[in-house]
C-alpha cells in the first residue's frame, strides 16, 4: 500500500469516526430532551392533580366578641378533607396549642387551616 493510499484510508477512517461521534452526540441530545420533557410532564400532572384536590393553606383569624371555636371553624372547614367537625377542631386546637376545652377570648388570634384549588407560591 502506498503512502498516498494509506493517507486516504486514514482520512476515511477519521471521517467515519467523526460522523459516528456526531451521531452519538445527536442521539444523546435527543434522549436528554425526551427525558426532560417526560419529567416536566410528570411534574405538571402532579401539580395539576394537587390543584384538583386542593392546596392546604393557613389563615389568621382574630376572635370577635361572642364567637366560639365551632362557629369560626364552620367558615373554614372543608368536609372533603375532614371526616367531621371534631377532627377539624382537633387540628385547630393542636395548631394553636389550645387545651381540650377550646376556650377562646375576644381579640385572640388563631390560625385556621383551609383548602383552595388556587396555587399560591
Amino acid at each position: 500500500m502506498s503512502d498516498r493510499e494509506l493517507r486516504h484510508y486514514e482520512r476515511v477512517l477519521r471521517l467515519r469516526r467523526e460522523r459516528r461521534r456526531k451521531a452519538v452526540m445527536a442521539l444523546l441530545t435527543v434522549f436528554a430532551t425526551v427525558c426532560m420533557i417526560m419529567v416536566c410532564a410528570i411534574s405538571y400532572d402532579s401539580i395539576r392533580s394537587n390543584a384538583s384536590s386542593g392546596f392546604k393553606y393557613y389563615t389568621q383569624v382574630t376572635v370577635e366578641a361572642g364567637e366560639n371555636l365551632w362557629d369560626i371553624a364552620e367558615e373554614y372547614i372543608d368536609y372533603d378533607f375532614y371526616k367531621d367537625k371534631n377532627s377539624y377542631i382537633s387540628e385547630v386546637r393542636s395548631i394553636n396549642h389550645l387545651d381540650s376545652s377550646g376556650n377562646i377570648v375576644a381579640g385572640q388570634n388563631l390560625i385556621f387551616p383551609y383548602y383552595s384549588t388556587e396555587f399560591v407560591y
